[in-house]
């Protein structure tokens, strides 16, 4: 329905994105780590000849290390150095004064870490092959959280089988994660391998079958598009605040609250886990995985929003259009005019112009407790206009450590802004049904979590896509273009077939569900009148197949 080069405007996204995993792997940059063969098992050693040769196969970029390898400034050494040691005297004054312990102590060994210049450079992962001494953990070498990924290839975890179910897997890879300071984790033994990444997913492979496939649609998009927090720079503060008690927002925040009580019966949403709880091998890595994580102080698995009612926006035709901004359009299918964004929309051939709607949506924090809201505390409210996101404190609110959005913030935009577009398109044909009237009346729910619904259980009026995506990782760019990009293609396609439409439900593979319904409560409830409706992990997934996307 709309190219990618609208998606992104619409969403803001200015920078190169690569959406096929043969396009990933042809602009992927691999570096393999040194390693000692005779201190890694055969199976390990088969599995990473076994990808080297298969990345070459895809066209890979596979740069030898000694060529990967840059030299830091001292400028940028002393200004982290200083960071640790102000850290230092902080928790000295909050110990001295016995306030709360915030941060952490870094003895002079952490602070030596810092004297490696040589590094990685940017825009080249590094693929690690068997286990690595504390002293020589890969993450010391990258220039670039966000430019540079770690994959461990690793014997297959002992406690895990074919069986074992999510939350086993989920605690084995966060302990993985904190205990090799990798991005992904890949656990092989003779017959099968593992793909471990921070979506909490878990698919198991076989070795030998479909071997080029696999990395080149699970193991390739997760390198290219890897997970990346948003931070506040990315957003226009807004100088408006708003109230969780008007009636602007009390009914959705009800709704999010009472229906987040009700999604804890549905064990779908897993406990968050807290970084200072995990595992790391020593304080200075434990600092490093926060600011990896824009310093959050934990992890939470899924998220529950609202969209606030909104306005439809008028589908002009394309003659009326150009009349209207004095410009003849040509090829343009987005254009601004002054500061407001315009896309171009085709309806039975004949081409109209629509203002993007500006949508806002209610959310959970980043590291909050999902099921349990504390209205006060835990929502923060996200709005896209023309391209920009834009953050909307609460009266009274401080824009702090703890103010974190949503890994999945851009899904969230892109799920609403989509709604909005095809709330537009249904009010122009006069289908001013169920849909349009939740939209403009009492908003829309958008949950997520890392399972799937069973495709006997897709409720009647809700459409699926997203099937055969590539595994990109949630907060990556390709996350949301494949959630607007995919709701509208769905959406046209019910428009072809006269069906009625009331939302959409985006797989993400290897990640977890996006759901658009009603409000949170109903959807919780309807998860509850079948405990097999949904689950966490893979399982549910395997059921579907391309002829639902």
């Amino acid at each position: 329905m709309l190219n990618q080069n609208t998606i992104q405007a619409i969403l803001g996204i200015t920078e190169k994105v690569y959406l096929k995993p043969e396009e990933m792997a042809d602009k992927m940059n691999i570096t393999f780590f040194p390693f000692d063969k005779t201190q890694v098992s055969p199976e390990v050693l088969y599995f990473r000849q076994k990808l080297e040769d298969t990345f070459n196969e895809l066209h890979v970029n596979i740069v030898p290390y000694g060529e990967s390898l840059t030299v830091i400034p001292l400028h940028k050494v002393f200004r982290n150095i200083l960071k640790i040691l102000v850290a230092n005297c902080m928790y000295g004054v909050r110990s001295l004064l016995k306030l709360s312990k915030k941060g952490h102590y870094f003895n002079m060994t952490a602070i030596s870490f810092l004297f490696k210049r040589i590094k990685v450079k940017k825009g080249i992962s590094i693929v690690v092959t068997g286990e690595q001494l504390l002293e020589n953990l890969p993450m010391q070498y990258i220039y670039s959280f966000k430019d540079n990924s770690i994959v461990s290839i690793l014997d297959f975890p002992k406690n895990i089988s074919e069986t074992s179910s999510f939350h086993e897997h989920f605690d084995t890879a966060l302990n993985l994660f904190v205990e090799h300071m990798t991005n992904i984790v890949i656990g092989v033994n003779k017959e099968k391998w593992l793909l471990y990444n921070f979506n909490a997913s878990h698919p198991i492979f076989p070795l030998n079958t479909n071997f080029k496939e696999n990395v080149l649609h699970a193991l390739v998009p997760k390198i290219v598009a890897p997970i990346r927090p948003y931070k506040l720079s990315e957003f226009i503060i807004s100088k408006n605040h708003f109230d969780i008690t008007d009636d602007k927002h009390r009914h959705q925040v009800k709704d999010l609250v009472d229906g987040a009580l009700l999604f804890s019966q549905t064990n779908l949403y897993p406990d968050g886990k807290k970084i200072d709880s995990l595992p790391f091998r020593n304080d200075f890595y434990r600092w490093i995985g926060k600011l990896h994580l824009d310093n959050r102080n934990g992890m939470s698995y899924g998220f529950l929003a609202v969209q606030l009612p909104g306005g439809i926006s008028e589908l002009i035709k394309k003659d009326e259009f150009e009349s209207q901004i004095n410009h003849k359009i040509d090829s343009e299918e987005f254009l601004f005019v002054g500061n407001e964004l315009y896309i171009q929309i085709i309806l039975k051939n004949e081409k109209y112009w629509m203002k993007v709607p500006e949508v806002w949506v209610l959310s959970q924090k980043s590291g909050s407790d999902k099921t349990h809201v504390n209205p006060q505390r835990d929502l923060i409210k996200l709005g896209l206009s023309n391209g920009k996101m834009i953050i909307e404190t609460q009266y009274g609110a401080v824009i702090d450590n703890d103010y974190k959005t949503s890994f999945d913030t851009q899904v969230i935009l892109a799920h609403a802004v989509g709604n909005a577009i095809i709330a537009s398109i249904l009010a122009h044909n006069n289908q001013s049904g169920d849909f349009v009237r939740q939209y403009t009346t009492k908003g829309i729910s958008i949950s997520h979590w890392h399972g799937y619904i069973h495709p006997q259980h897709v409720p009647a009026g809700w459409y699926v896509h997203g099937v055969a995506n590539p595994h990109v990782a949630c907060s990556s760019p390709q996350s949301a273009l494949f959630a607007l990009g995919g709701k509208l293609n769905s959406f046209i396609d019910v428009m072809g077939n006269g069906s009625e439409y009331h939302g959409d439900i985006h797989i993400e593979p290897h990640h977890g569900t996006n759901i658009c319904y009603t409000s949170v409560k109903d959807l919780a409830n309807y998860l509850l009148q079948d405990k097999n409706a949904s689950m966490l992990g893979n399982t549910y997934y395997y059921l579907y197949n391309d002829s639902v996307c």
